[in-house]
């Protein structure tokens, strides 16, 4: 997704600035070659080519690429791994183009000019003629990153983009003071058409299955460890906006959306169990009390209704209570995960965040600091704060106890599209529709790492403490799982 600052600028292919520029310098080819290790390390799909024709900046500070389909060119066989010749397709594959690009850059003239034939090797470096001497760069340790990078051997290249990245970090730690800890391990394709963007995200509390709802009216159960497709859920005829799994009852899903049914799925089965007229508009977002009693659903037209689980038999739904306190569209709620005075709270495009029991239909606190639309919220495990965001693209920190807020951080340009605490209390995870995945440390404010994690808007994040992943889903029709990685 361009930067908010870059995205009025034309796009501009490697292939066009080689042809406008000639030869680029020696920093900017690094931070090219660093935008391009980088894009290979947040997506786990083998590209089998990539040419100076597919990558286009699509922001400079700091300098961001995008690789184009390979459908959408030409071949390009000068820049193509002997491999790849016999269709055979690695990571290796990948890095060697990656190495190649980056020595186009360097040096101006098209890879067929710089490999001997009679002696099957590269002479890419006689054709380096600019600032050796001059430059910050220690020229030496750049060729053989490079020259590795290009081994006509498979087996004696980078196996991956991370090692490379390490590589050049080891000597030019001033350019890559730090690297992702987080890494792109599957990508889940399947949702189809004009019209799919992945709204939600649920991750089952007992069993290896993660769930994306969609625009295009399906949910899509997904292996969490291997990626793979599981099955589809097909019975709404609108698109699905909020998913959430029973937390005690073992393979069964809530799901609702834009035709505002509530439905409920064994996932086990794929069968449909039951399904509800809310009598509301659209659902924006479901949640389950953590004794997996009380169901509530937010709306757009303003309310909130807490539902009975099981109240007239094992999957009966059974409506108990509706409130309209919010001037506007409620965007989203979320339980208290431990017993507390404040069971669950809201937050509305009025930009206001309530706090509730159980007792009343009037709220036990409003919290007011946003500027616009409020349309996520997160408790922490601890249930001592409450993080908020929205279309400010700020985060709010409350301190639950004395209904205050602590913290405002100045987080995206866009709207903030989901809260996600980790494992412990103290790290925070931010969405937004910028493409961005941010993490903050909650007790200084610090923003920890950033990654850029799809090519459109970021509409969902779920965290799987059990399994220490994060998942994320987009506009772009995908969703992906990302998992720690130590350095």
């Amino acid at each position: 997704m361009p930067d908010l600052v870059t995205a009025t600028l034309p796009d501009r292919t490697l292939s066009q600035i080689v042809q406008s520029d000639r030869i680029i310098p020696v920093e900017r080819t690094i931070e090219i070659l660093l935008a391009l290790l980088q894009t290979r390390i947040n997506t786990s799909e083998i590209h089998g080519q990539i040419t100076p024709d597919r990558v286009v900046i699509v922001a400079e500070h700091p300098v961001r690429v995008q690789i184009l389909p390979a459908d959408d060119l030409r071949a390009d066989p000068e820049f193509s791994a002997p491999e790849v010749l016999n269709r055979k397709f690695s990571d290796r594959s990948d890095l060697y183009s990656i190495g190649l690009i980056a020595i186009y850059l360097l040096t101006g003239t098209r890879p067929f000019q710089l490999f001997d034939t009679a002696n099957r090797c590269w002479v890419w470096q006689d054709y380096w003629q600019i600032e050796r001497t001059t430059s910050r760069i220690n020229i030496r340790q750049l060729a053989a990153i490079l020259d590795r990078a290009i081994e006509l051997d498979p087996d004696l290249r980078f196996s991956s983009a991370r090692e490379m990245m390490v590589a050049i970090r080891d000597c030019y730690p001033a350019l890559v003071p730090t690297l992702p800890s987080w890494e792109c391990c599957h990508i889940l394709t399947g949702h189809a058409g004009l019209f799919a963007a992945i709204k939600t995200i649920a991750i089952s509390p007992d069993l290896p299955i993660v769930a994306t709802g969609s625009e295009d009216t399906t949910i899509r159960l997904w292996n969490i460890d291997t990626g793979e497709g599981l099955g589809i859920l097909t019975g709404h005829q609108q698109s699905i906006d909020t998913i959430v799994f029973h937390p005690h009852k073992s393979g069964l899903l809530y799901s609702s959306g834009k035709d505002s049914l509530i439905k409920l799925w064994n996932i086990k089965t794929a069968a449909e169990l039951i399904s509800i007229d809310s009598q509301q508009a659209k659902i924006n977002c479901l949640a389950i009390s953590p004794d997996g009693k009380l169901l509530i659903s937010a709306s757009r037209d303003r309310t909130i209704k807490i539902w009975y689980l099981g109240l007239t038999d094992e999957h009966s739904i059974d409506n108990l209570i509706a409130i309209e306190t919010h001037q506007l569209s409620v965007n989203a709620i979320a339980f208290n995960p431990i017993a507390s005075e404040v069971k669950f709270a809201s937050v509305s495009s009025d930009r206001r965040v309530m706090l509730w029991g159980m007792d009343s239909k009037t709220p036990l606190s409003i919290l007011t600091a946003h500027t616009q639309a409020v349309k996520t919220l997160a408790f922490s495990p601890d249930g001592k704060v409450l993080a908020t965001a929205g279309d400010d693209g700020s985060i709010h920190i409350w301190d639950l106890e004395h209904r205050q807020l602590t913290q405002t951080l100045s987080a995206h340009r866009w709207t903030i599209s989901g809260l996600a605490f980790c494992a412990n209390d103290n790290t925070l995870i931010s969405a937004s529709w910028d493409g961005n995945l941010k993490f903050w440390q909650i007790d200084t404010g610090r923003e920890i790492e950033c990654l850029a994690t799809h090519e459109a808007e970021v509409l969902a994040v779920a965290v799987c403490r059990s399994r220490g992943a994060i998942v994320t889903a987009s506009r772009d029709r995908t969703a992906k799982i990302w998992k720690k990685v130590y350095n």
